[in-house]
């Protein structure tokens, strides 16, 4: 209270807040956490950080904030760090049998997570926190949400769930903040990927799973529609109702940056980054990216995304050629969005993708030469039928077993199609291996996804 009713915070007060904050006990460590939340937040971090006689504006390059990582038992060196710096240190670590560090489940995660909750549910209050570390800030939040390591912080996820029924819908700056953490998060959460520990078959399932229901989590808030206040009319029975378009439906408008579309061309672009040789990890990760891919919506204005997207479209589908589902569910999306090109033979410039990409900050290299349509799904080609009986088509000997033409026409076809038969269950066989092989990778069954859609209903 007292920091709060100075028209600047004092030395004095920061440091002794840091230090309780870091080394004080479970209680005191609590309220610090508190003060130094509401004084962040009341004066802006960065006249928190000036009353320490420095000034840390520099250190903020093309204003993007970047974490540093704090050793939090070092007394001497926590005073000299950004406050932001210091509480989202404290906020990614586990503090594991401390459950009883405060009453009511309260602790530091807690305060922490319901802190930054605010901030960004109220961005628009708080200029002095920059608008880059927002996406850093929310994939924290996402990730202790769907972990299984904080059992105890029901508090904290009781706020987040509140939370994250609302944010989306706030504002477009939110859609955009969401579609930057996307990856961060699945790629955080993954085992096997960015450095991520497996472990035992069981675990890496579990992990699979709560990936998968943080990325569809994430797929619906982007998906969730936008609060339209001051768009809001009112007609003759009082009623309100947002603006329609000519076809009756609810229509925003937006950038593709801060839609579908920017999210799609991202995930596209992550899976396209992987390298044809991918191991067991990297192709479940992947063919998780191209089923949440797949459910994303392109609008027709934005002309300029759905041509990026429909020459991406060709290196997620050579991820995805193994699987023949998924391979089908892409073609189907390839040809959506055919279908709301205005311009399908209209190409589209180096300079024009390179400002889209840039736009989503993605460094990747599109190839606007080549075509946009998308390879046949089926990975082996079908048989032609035989026309007739003494046409025996030569391409069938390559597939099937060399054997001696009877003379008698009356056995020939018989054999004939025993061996036709034979190499046909041959191949059946071998490809029900080669099946099972990739199914051993794949992301999770259906009946995983399933399972989340029933829960969030």
């Amino acid at each position: 209270l007292f920091g709060l009713l100075e028209r600047k915070p004092s030395e004095e007060l920061v440091k002794q807040l840091r230090l309780s904050f870091v080394k004080g006990p479970s209680p005191i460590s609590v309220m610090a956490c508190k003060a130094l939340v509401d004084l962040g937040m009341w004066h802006g971090p960065q006249v928190v950080d000036k009353s320490m006689g420095q000034d840390l504006s520099s250190h903020l390059r093309d204003h993007a904030i970047v974490f540093h990582p704090v050793n939090l038992c070092d007394t001497n060196g926590d005073l000299n760090i950004e406050l932001l710096d210091l509480l989202y240190a404290r906020l990614g670590r586990y503090d594991g049998g401390n459950s009883s560090e405060a009453d009511e489940n309260e602790s530091v995660q807690a305060v922490l997570g319901e802190g930054f909750a605010k901030i960004l549910l109220l961005s628009e209050n708080y200029p002095s926190v920059p608008a880059s570390s927002h996406p850093l800030l929310l994939a924290k939040l996402i990730s202790l949400y769907f972990s299984d390591k904080n059992k105890e912080l029901q508090r904290l996820k009781q706020c987040l769930s509140v939370f994250f029924e609302h944010y989306p819908s706030l504002s477009v700056n939110h859609k955009k903040c969401l579609s930057k953490a996307f990856i961060p998060v699945v790629r955080s959460m993954w085992p096997g990927i960015n450095g991520n520990a497996a472990g035992s078959p069981l675990m890496v399932s579990n992990m699979r799973k709560r990936a998968v229901q943080a990325a569809r989590f994430m797929l619906q808030m982007m998906q969730a529609p936008l609060y339209a206040k001051e768009t809001e009319k009112v007609d003759e029975n009082g009623f309100e109702e947002s603006p329609k378009t000519l076809d009756g439906s609810v229509h925003l408008s937006y950038d593709f940056e801060n839609g579908e579309e920017g999210l799609a061309i991202r995930i596209a672009a992550e899976v396209a980054s992987f390298h044809a040789k991918k191991t067991a990890a990297m192709k479940s990760y992947t063919s998780a990216l191209c089923r949440i891919l797949v459910l994303l919506h392109f609008r027709l204005s934005e002309q300029g995304a759905i041509k990026v997207m429909r020459r991406l479209l060709n290196c997620v589908a050579e991820s995805a050629v193994a699987e023949k589902e998924l391979a089908k569910e892409l073609k189907r999306m390839a040809e959506r969005l055919r279908a709301v090109d205005r311009y399908p033979d209209q190409e589209l410039s180096q300079d024009q993708a390179n400002l889209i990409l840039g736009r989503l900050e993605l460094d990747l290299k599109l190839d606007v030469d080549g075509s946009m349509e998308m390879p046949p799904t089926s990975a082996r080609p079908t048989r032609s039928r035989r026309r007739a009986r003494h046409e025996e088509s030569s391409s069938d000997d390559e597939n099937s077993p060399t054997y001696v033409v009877p003379i008698n026409p009356g056995i020939m076809s018989t054999r004939s199609q025993r061996a036709s038969k034979t190499a046909a269950l041959s191949k059946m066989a071998a490809n029900d291996d080669g099946d099972e092989e990739e199914e051993g990778s794949e992301v999770t069954c259906e009946e995983d996804s399933d399972e989340f859609d029933q829960s969030i209903e």
